[in-house]
């Protein structure tokens, strides 16, 4: 094995000091921080930070703000898979499917809208439900 002499560790994932921006915030005025850490996945940071809290709490989650997550999460899961796809469309040099996937993209995308009245960075869930 070789031995490492020096190492210059650069913190990845657009590292931003979350921590200590929302040290003195309260749960609620935390979320939208959590929100905008992956603009890809934005409601799925939101959830890990709100299952994060709710376990620290002890909180029961009543089951029908359990389901509505559950069809964001997939939601978000599926826009990822689409800007997935279409990325790697274009990157292959097909123009129109990268289209087409954006396309796909806005019509889900404006179930956010609905329900939150922001497209991307909806902070739709809450901590307790």
């Amino acid at each position: 094995g070789e031995v490492v002499i020096r190492a210059d560790p650069h913190v990845g994932l657009l590292h931003r000091g979350t921590e200590k921006l929302i040290e003195y915030k309260t749960y609620l005025q935390g979320l939208p921080y959590f929100d905008r850490l992956d603009y890809v996945s934005m409601i799925a940071q939101e959830h890990t930070y709100s299952l994060a809290i709710e376990s620290l709490l002890e909180i029961q989650v009543p089951i029908r703000a359990q389901y509505i997550r559950v069809i964001f999460l997939e939601i978000t899961r599926i826009l990822n898979h689409l800007l997935a796809v279409s990325c790697h469309a274009l990157d292959t040099g097909a123009i129109t499917p990268f289209f087409w996937g954006f396309e796909e993209r806005e019509k889900l995308i404006e179930f956010y809208e609905r329900v939150s009245g922001a497209r991307i960075h909806a902070a739709y869930i809450r901590p307790c439900g």
